[in-house]
């Protein structure tokens, strides 16, 4: 069985150095500190993981992984940074679609453990030949959206955008948002981060653990970086739109993750795309728990 191929891109020889040190063995290591190099290198070999520095001189690594999504939709995308650079952050999830973002100094066994999950869903995207073209028939399953939000103007949009076509359920309190998602799994959730004095960022965790298939817009004001990249890597959210956002901006968005949403349910191969990383904060740990239980209990009741 051949070995899968890595890219890593980095304006330090050293990093590079240091980065090969884990993967020779078990990789085919590519290496450059040459962004247009890493971009020649993906439209002419089959590349499973690319793995790229933020701060370069010739191109920020968000950039460059927003090229490299367009060269090589299949190849799994990781972002390795030493700040905490919020427009960065951003533009990795809205560009570059990231499938983890690693902070430096980095730890060897979790960047050994990230990228050989992200060879193997690679692999099984390259296998099936992903296409972003999907003909998908809608008819027989209504899609649902639900809205996270105490922003009327918001939901106003979500409705005018995908009233048509789409159930819209809108929760202005966290309570609602987990009774309807107890009643039926949703296709988009656009959410902003706090709803009251409740921060959502569990329950949006959680949706992703129970339904990869389902994208999650974060529409706020909020911007703790640390609590951005934390949803990046555990609820792999799809869009984060700061507020205030055009209308325009947010129905363009909606069109294209309802149209992911499909795309997603009906290929098995970029579910696991949607991987999340496991809960790492206790109190968050414990919320999540006290969520599923609060989502069997009503299922059960729904049911009998």
């Amino acid at each position: 069985m051949s070995k899968p191929t890595l890219l890593l891109i980095d304006d330090e020889e050293r990093i590079l150095r240091s980065l090969r040190m884990l993967f020779f063995s078990g990789y085919k290591v590519h290496m450059t500190t040459d962004p247009q190099e890493a971009i020649r290198i993906l439209r002419e070999e089959r590349v499973h993981v690319i793995v790229s520095d933020q701060r370069m001189p010739l191109m920020q690594g968000s950039e460059l992984l927003s090229l490299a999504r367009e060269a090589s939709p299949a190849t799994m995308r990781i972002l390795l940074t030493g700040y905490s650079d919020l427009d960065a952050s951003i533009a990795s999830v809205n560009e570059g679609e990231v499938f983890r973002y690693l902070m430096k100094p980095w730890d060897a066994e979790e960047v050994k453990k990230v990228v050989a999950e992200a060879a193997a869903i690679a692999e099984a995207s390259f296998a099936v030949q992903m296409h972003t073209d999907i003909s998908v028939d809608t008819a027989s399953a209504r899609s649902r959206v639900l809205i996270m939000d105490h922003d009327e103007s918001t939901a106003r949009t979500v409705h005018e955008t995908l009233g048509d076509r789409c159930e819209i359920i809108w929760a202005s309190d966290a309570q609602h948002a987990m009774e309807e998602l107890a009643k039926q799994d949703v296709s988009v959730v656009v959410s902003d981060l706090m709803l009251g004095e409740t921060n959502v960022g569990y329950i949006l965790k959680t949706i992703k653990q129970l339904n990869p298939q389902t994208q999650c817009i974060v529409v706020t004001s909020f911007n703790d970086t640390s609590r951005l990249i934390e949803l990046i890597n555990q609820a792999q959210i799809t869009r984060f739109l700061p507020k205030p956002v055009s209308k325009n901006l947010l129905a363009r968005n909606l069109e294209s993750m309802l149209e992911r949403f499909h795309a997603v349910r009906n290929q098995p191969a970029l579910q696991n795309r949607q991987a999340v990383a496991p809960i790492s904060d206790p109190k968050e740990k414990i919320q999540a728990g006290n969520f599923l239980g609060m989502l069997g209990r009503l299922r059960a009741r729904m049911g009998a």
